[in-house]
């Protein structure tokens, strides 16, 4: 990232580059969060940005969200159909010329909406028309949740937000929240049993013996489950397959692994090292701090941490730690390194991204995970970089991400 591209806050603040001195904030206690002060009425109060033990009663309440057993549910009815119904909907709209022609980052949009939906608790988002505007409206939100990271006028992108987030709480949420009330005032009243209830956010959030919940804590608590379920996702799906077809034309002895799940895994790891899903993160210290390294930081004062060369450090990654290879070897590190953050804040929908290893407890195989899912999906379908077209970086915003992807459905 150039300084220049950056807004003024951020390089007011000192940036720390490397592995071992990010890693080590993010675990420790004497630092808290320091980012999306912009935009308080999208993510305040939510798991992300709360700290110590209120952050710790919030986790431990939503992670059977995450469980093997949910994920499993999650992969194999609210993933895997819409992954079908989009590639089968592609292929039909093949040109007059028989070629199928797509854009991956609409396309892999369209697979995420359902799974968005099911683990936060939106009904109502099933129909093309329902679909398209629920798409739009998380989208918005999402950019205007992370206004931060914006090239465009703050005013301007929180508006929007705004404006679809109204649209958004008339037609899902509200209906949704009051389903979900009525079902477990039922339970309670013993006409509904527990199997009978959703597995979802806003039910966790209703069936919670915390009180301090009420309608607009949980629609930002919901508003960060529709950003986290969709965006990074999003946003490593086409570095993943740019960098798995390069890395197969190179190394075709690796063909047979392109639908492999753990090498596939690898694949994803690789590419959100690569390409981080946010910029940076933003913590504030709140006693004066000496780092290992001997930086000392004082209470008060904000670091900002950068995953993109962390997650290049050639001391943890090995001295080609700039280019990609799934076949990294490295006990250092997860093999995504830092993009998920760490400490207690390490991010608790990570293996609805990545996946889980080993068995279900029904014993089928290990989930995939959605970036795996889906591109042993676009494997299938023998999706390839269309030569006729080429791919467009996002610039409304300072992520590392795609605005188009033109691929072919061979």
């Amino acid at each position: 990232m150039q300084h220049k591209t950056l807004p003024a806050w951020f390089t007011a603040i000192e940036h720390l580059t490397r592995f071992g001195e990010v890693d080590e904030v993010l675990r420790s206690r004497d630092f808290v969060q320091g980012t999306h002060r912009e935009a308080p009425m999208f993510l305040g109060d939510t798991l992300m940005l709360i700290d110590g033990d209120a952050h710790f009663e919030r986790r431990r309440m939503e992670s059977p969200l995450f469980s093997r057993a949910a994920l499993a549910y999650y992969e194999r009815h609210a993933l895997q159909p819409v992954i079908t119904s989009a590639i089968s909907d592609a292929r039909a709209d093949a040109g007059d010329d028989g070629v199928v022609r797509a854009d991956l980052v609409t396309l892999t949009r369209t697979m995420l909406w359902r799974i968005a939906a099911v683990t936060t608790g939106m009904d109502g988002v099933e129909g093309s028309a329902a679909t398209e505007r629920f798409i739009h409206q998380v989208n918005a939100i999402g950019d205007a949740a992370t206004v931060q990271w914006s090239t465009r006028p703050q005013d301007e992108v929180l508006a929007d937000g705004l404006a679809v987030r109204g649209a958004l709480v008339e037609e899902f949420f509200e209906p949704s929240l009051q389903r979900r009330r009525d079902l477990v005032e039922a339970h309670r009243e013993g006409t509904v049993p527990l199997d009978g209830l959703p597995r979802d956010l806003i039910t966790s959030m209703l069936m919670s013996p915390d009180d301090s919940w009420d309608d607009d804590l949980m629609l930002r608590e919901a508003t960060l489950y529709l950003i986290a379920a969709t965006r990074t996702t999003l946003h490593a799906v086409p570095h993943a397959l740019t960098h798995l077809r390069e890395w197969l034309a190179a190394h075709p002895e690796d063909a047979g692994l392109a639908a492999d799940p753990t090498f596939l895994r690898n694949v994803a790891g690789e590419a959100l090292r690569l390409h981080p899903p946010s910029p940076a993160l933003v913590r504030e210290a709140v006693n004066d701090v000496t780092l290992s390294s001997g930086r000392r930081i004082a209470a008060g004062e904000r670091v900002a941490l950068l995953f993109k060369p962390a997650n290049r450090d050639a001391d943890v990654f090995g001295a080609d730690a700039e280019l990609f290879d799934p076949h990294r070897q490295n006990s250092a590190a997860k093999s995504w390194g830092l993009s998920f953050g760490g400490g207690e804040h390490l991010c608790i929908g990570r293996s609805l991204v990545v996946g889980l290893g080993g068995r279900n407890e029904d014993g089928s195989d290990s989930t995939d995970g959605t970036v795996v899912a889906i591109l042993r999906a676009l494997a299938a379908a023998g999706a390839r970089p269309d030569p006729g077209a080429t791919p467009q970086m996002l610039t409304t915003s300072l992520y590392d991400a795609h605005a188009t992807y033109p691929i072919l459905l061979d």
